[in-house]
């Protein structure tokens, strides 16, 4: 079965299941059609976010835009916009990493990554800085993460590309690239791409990052040896793949779309600094309806509060949900936020500050 990459997965999702029979509610319809034929939608949703510095985040969304905001602590005003820029490809931003020296990664098209840097002038100086090509076969960039002076991309393929970045000149340098799918993906579309990579370690001249992939697959990776040193399904029953990680310490969280009431699409795991195997300690469905035939975790992030360390969720629902983590996961509950389809999620401590974005940006102080 092929995948539209140009919707949503939240939509995809809900479209496999609705093709298999399984029903959904209903949405309203107005009362007459109009005499015109659809021709596409462009989502103008947010599908990235990435903070750059402890003031200041990128969103990329479906509409090839992205926009630098600085955070405001106030209750009555919401963040300022400092710079917005767009695609050079013009196409949807899957990707956005930030990089030393006040500079960010995005994606472009199925051959090149695009580089930005703040001028003079700071993040509202901000400037492209070219764009760094690859072998087309790779696929587009859909997720990464910059550690040390190297940044670790995932591919629509299923492969993890590896660059050297030169700070000074600002350059990136193709390294390798390392094929991690699953032979045995986990969804019914066949897709590999890799939308979440973050890292476990970070040492002088090595780190070690972990990928997820729509395929299933957690994968441990070596930077920039590029040696693979697990693989993980992170649920053999799974029918989607996962949409975004966490990693704090040796704790990872897991984000997915559970489908139908057994399953769940919040995992959280261990991960042996000595072996790289990655062990499951518990999961949960964070769900308000559950009569809903899907329940999309768009995104996850370790987070703190007043009372001390804790997780952070969005789902198809609008909601954002909130519970801490010990030897299993503990629920604080959830909060109706935004409309429905799901809100990337982004955290910065010192002090605690997240990130919202749908349509909309909501910013909030966890009092960390």
């Amino acid at each position: 079965m092929a995948a539209d990459r140009g919707v949503p997965a939240v939509v995809r999702s809900r479209q496999e299941l609705i093709e298999r029979g399984v029903a959904f509610p209903a949405p309203a319809r107005a009362a007459t059609a109009l005499p015109i034929t659809s021709n596409g939608t462009t989502y103008e949703m947010a599908q990235q976010l990435t903070w750059l510095d402890q003031e200041h985040f990128v969103v990329g969304r479906w509409d090839g835009s992205m926009s630098v905001f600085r955070f405001t602590d106030s209750s009555v005003t919401g963040p300022v916009i400092s710079e917005a820029v767009t695609s050079p490809a013009f196409q949807g931003v899957r990707m956005l990493a930030a990089l030393p020296g006040r500079a960010f990664a995005s994606s472009n098209d199925d051959r090149s990554i695009a580089l930005w840097a703040a001028g003079p002038g700071g993040w509202p100086d901000l400037r492209a800085a070219g764009t760094h090509g690859y072998d087309p076969a790779l696929g587009v960039a859909t997720g990464a993460i910059g550690t040390g002076q190297s940044l670790v991309v995932g591919h629509t393929t299923g492969h993890v590309s590896i660059w050297k970045y030169a700070q000074q000149e600002r350059r990136l340098r193709f390294l390798r690239a390392v094929d991690v799918r699953n032979p045995s993906p986990v969804n019914p579309w066949g897709l590999h791409d890799i939308h979440a990579i973050r890292v476990v370690s970070e040492s002088s001249g090595r780190s070690c990052v972990v990928a997820g992939s729509e395929d299933g697959y957690l994968s441990v990776v070596e930077v920039p040896s590029g040696a693979i040193l697990s693989q993980t399904v992170f649920n053999p029953q799974a029918q989607r793949g996962i949409n975004s990680l966490s990693v704090s310490g040796d704790k990872l969280l897991v984000a997915n779309c559970s489908v139908g009431p057994q399953d769940h699409n919040l995992w959280y795991y261990s991960i042996d600094p000595g072996t790289w195997q990655i062990t499951l300690l518990d999961q949960a469905n964070l769900i308000v309806d559950t009569q809903r035939p899907q329940a999309f975790n768009f995104a996850t992030t370790w987070g703190a509060y007043s009372g001390g360390p804790c997780w952070f969720a969005s789902t198809e629902e609008g909601a954002l949900w909130m519970g801490t983590a010990g030897a299993g996961l503990s629920t604080l509950g959830y909060q109706a936020v935004t409309s429905p389809l799901g809100s990337t999620l982004g955290y910065a401590s010192g002090p605690g500050r997240l990130v919202m974005v749908a349509y909309d940006l909501y910013e909030y102080t966890t009092g960390a």
